[in-house]
């Protein structure tokens, strides 16, 4: 998820994997063999064309499909030390999360920490995965397309948008929403939407109800990861926003709920979720 890792438990997992992964060989003199520790990192690899270079991603990792027979090592706060180390790699690539155990995976290869926030972030981050990679223009190419697509800001009269995240226990106790100054923030603007929560909030972005209340934002996005969803279930997702009827969304069909394996996404396709974004937008729009 995109910024919710950070305030996962810092657990560091210690055991074998289940040897359905296969076992490399050697590394070829000057072969370059990366483990990405982050899903955008190593989407950003394979859209780069550097996708041969990669022998191990992390257990989030879903696209491209290529990376379904890639061994699985992990994440950022939960690496799998002895399933890394069985890869032979010359280079470790994360992303930058405060609480990521990296003293430790230094000794098992380089390691290389990028940042992966904002849009400034990753289009600095392509660039030097493109650098250490051998693919400097492709790299170019891609860190222009995230700042061209994700630089635009909201119009000033854009309509107060909550983009939240899809809990799929169903219960509105607390809910987890998508910061201005991140990427998917980025993106809310990029499609035309001011972000409701207009100010740096500290802490975890996690909105109790009664403040969900006072903000009464003009419409609700919810992002649900994983495959697209069925009309059926859709309803189910909104099923307790809509008992939030005092806001003003519910009362005008204002919610919508956007599903799909590319929807958190924080690698290229987060330039789809643009698309996306505009397309639920102009459907909550009032037509005269």
């Amino acid at each position: 998820m995109p910024d919710l890792r950070s305030f996962l438990p810092l657990v560091l997992a210690l055991t074998l994997s289940s040897g359905c992964q296969r076992s490399p060989s050697a590394p070829e003199p000057g072969a370059r063999r990366i483990v990405a520790l982050s899903p955008g990192i190593s989407e950003t690899l394979y859209a780069l064309g550097a996708g041969d270079q990669v022998v191990g991603v992390t257990d989030y990792a879903d696209w491209p499909p290529a990376v379904a027979t890639v061994p699985r090592v992990g994440s950022t706060l939960t690496p799998q030390y002895e399933a890394i180390a069985r890869l032979k790699p010359t280079l470790i690539l994360d992303e930058k999360v405060k609480q990521a155990p990296a003293e430790s995976l230094t000794a098992l290869a380089p390691l290389k920490v990028l940042p992966w926030l904002t849009v400034a972030d990753v289009a600095g981050s392509i660039r030097e995965l493109g650098r250490v990679t051998g693919r400097e223009a492709e790299a170019g190419t891609l860190a222009s397309r995230v700042e061209s697509t994700l630089g635009r800001a909201a119009p000033a009269d854009g309509p107060r948008v909550l983009l939240a995240l899809g809990d799929p226990e169903g219960s509105l106790s607390s809910i987890w929403y998508i910061r201005k100054g991140s990427l998917h923030g980025a993106a809310l603007e990029a499609a035309g939407a001011r972000n409701a929560v207009a100010e740096d909030v500290p802490g975890p972005p996690n909105l109790p109800v009664e403040r969900l209340m006072t903000l009464d934002p003009d419409v609700i996005l919810v992002l649900v990861a994983g495959k697209a969803l069925s009309p059926e279930e859709e309803a189910r997702h909104l099923e307790a926003w809509k008992k939030l009827a005092v806001l003003r969304a519910v009362k005008e069909d204002r919610v919508r709920v956007l599903s799909g394996a590319d929807v958190q996404s924080t690698g290229p396709r987060i330039l789809d979720v643009v698309d996306k974004l505009r397309a639920a937008l102009r459907s909550t729009a009032k037509h005269p």
